[in-house]
Formats: structure tokens, sequence, C-alpha cells
């Protein structure tokens, strides 16, 4: 019985049936993970473990790569019980932790906590200043965790999910509105809009800058690798008004008939008209590729038009998620 650092690619695999397990709560069926959604896990887990070798020698000469996955285990008697993993922004000081699973049979021992604690210090060590996770909204135990140990509660998202089949009433962006394709590492243009309409409530726990948003070139040279070995097909489209860029969105599926499609959209919260055509306009898009996929979607609560474009085009309401950053 131990506590171990993260070992990869040797804990890829066995990771892959313990988070499904994990993630499964059977008094709130929707917090579960999907069956779809396992075939996500499932798909992500196996092309990272073929990748590896060619991830290995990216991460030479890529700093921020090597902080890519991070984190610490719980082992006994050879079986993964509890784990927490974090990753780097990029080449920036801030991380985000993207997974705390503690197996049922593991619970009630303190091991998440215990976890938690270990990786925030070797965050800090590692030169972090910013630390942000999220957590469903009525998992008070999670929440009270998070908290206690210092994170707070600075905004929240809305998860939402649509039937690829379902029929989209879309409409045309409003007169004066011009839509272009948008380039898959056009990191500028995010930038620019995420630093022009975030609230500060938001970047205190999650700076813009602009090391968060440009990908390292190794990424840009495994991506298209990584996609023919998912069969995924990726959709990007940017709004720009006289020259300025007000929102984007893309989309992201795969032609294998399993898993999952998904739809993200950030919009300048001035502008509410382009949230619904914007939204309409990737969702028939991504039906059109895979109708039979479920869709993803999710929106920031200071986004409020997306949420009631969501629901406007026939999404369901799924879960809402809290986010909490701690700064280090």
């Amino acid at each position: 019985m131990s506590i171990r650092a993260l070992r990869l690619p040797g804990d890829l695999l066995p990771l892959a049936d313990m988070l499904v397990e994990t993630f499964q709560y059977p008094e709130n069926p929707e917090w579960s993970v999907q069956a779809d959604e396992e075939e996500d896990i499932s798909r992500e887990i196996r092309s990272l473990r073929r990748l590896w070798p060619l991830l290995r020698v990216a991460q030479t000469i890529s700093k921020p790569l090597r902080d890519l996955f991070r984190g610490f285990v719980w082992e006994e008697n050879g079986r993964i019980g509890a784990i927490v993993i974090a990753q780097r922004r990029g080449a920036t000081s801030m991380w985000t932790i993207g997974t705390v699973g503690v197996l049922p049979e593991f619970r009630r021992r303190g091991l998440a906590r215990q976890l938690l604690t270990r990786t925030i210090d070797d965050i800090r060590d590692r030169g972090g200043t910013h630390l942000v996770l999220a957590v469903i909204d009525r998992n008070v135990p999670a929440y009270s965790l998070y908290t206690s140990v210092g994170f707070t509660h600075y905004s929240s998202q809305v998860e939402y999910h649509r039937e690829s089949q379902n029929p989209i009433d879309s409409s045309p962006l409003p007169a004066g509105y011009q839509s272009a394709p948008m380039a898959r590492f056009d990191w500028r243009t995010r930038f620019k809009l995420a630093r022009r309409i975030t609230p500060a409530e938001i970047t205190a726990y999650a700076p813009i800058s602009e090391a968060r948003y440009r990908q390292p070139l190794a990424i840009r040279l495994l991506a298209p690798a990584l996609d023919r070995m998912q069969k995924r097909v990726e959709r990007r489209i940017v709004v720009r008004d006289r020259g300025i860029v007000v929102a984007y969105g893309g989309c992201r599926t795969t032609r294998t008939g399993k898993g999952t499609s998904g739809i993200w959209v950030e919009t300048d919260p001035e502008r509410p008209e382009l949230a619904r055509p914007l939204l309409g306009d990737l969702t028939a898009t991504i039906a059109s590729i895979s109708p039979t996929l479920r869709i993803q979607f999710s929106a920031q609560t200071w986004m409020p038009a997306l949420c009631e474009a969501a629901d406007a085009l026939g999404f369901e309401k799924r879960l809402e998620y809290h986010w909490l950053g701690l700064t280090l």
C-alpha cells in the first residue's frame, strides 16, 4: 500500500477500466460515465498508448509536453485504487486537475485528500501559481474536500446533450456579421477574444496569456496522426464584426460510429444575438457528419446567451459544474 507518481505509458491501460468504474453513481445516474463516453475514454487511451513513443521524443524538445500528465496514484496489491491527474496549461504556470477518482471499495479512507495534497505540493514545486478543477454542483463530499484544502468557487458551466438525428431549427447570422472557417491552431483569434471578454473574477484564477493558447509545435505535428488514428473530424468557424472577432466555435466527431460528438462556442456576452445561429450551424454540421452520435455541449454561465440558445435548439441540460480555483 503506497502513494506513487503516475507512470506512463505503463499506467494507461489499467486506468481505462479503473476510470469507468470510478465514475459510476447508482444514486445519481446522470453523473455516471455513459456507454458512448466509455468508448471515447477507451479510444483516447488506446491512441495515446500507440503514440507514446512519438510523444516521448516530443517531450525531450518541448517543455510544456513534459507536464502533459502529472499526478499520483494509490496502489494496493498491484492495483490502482485512487488517482489524481493534473496537467500544465501550455507553457504557463497555470495547471488543471482533470481527474480525481477513487474506486468504491477504496473510499472513506482519505485517499483523495492525500493524493490531492501531494499533487498540489508537486505542482507548487514545479512553479505552478494557479490551479483549477471542476466538480459536479451536487457532489457535496467532493466540493467540501476541495474547499477544505483552499479552493474557491469562481465560475460555473452547464453541460448539455442532444441526439443528432433530431431536427435542428438553425438560423443565419444577423446582418453585418461575417463568418469564415478557422484554422485549427489559430490561437491568436481565441486569445484576442478571451482577453477582451473574460470577466476579472475568472482571470483571477485562470489568467489569459498567449502561452496558454499557443500550442507547442510538437502538438501540431502529432495532432494529424491522432486524428487519423481515431478517424476524427473537426470543423471550426470564426465570426467577425468589421474585422473584430466577436465569436468562434467548433465541433469534433468521429467517423467510427462510436462514442460522442462535441461542440464548443465562445461569444461576446454583449452580442447575444450570435449564440443561437452559431450553435445551430455547428449542430447541423456535426449531425450531417455523424447522424447517430450523441452531441455534447458545455456553456459557461457567464455567457448566458449560450445557455438560452441550447435550450431553444433542443439540447437537454445534463449537469452543472462548478469551477474552483486555488492560488499557490
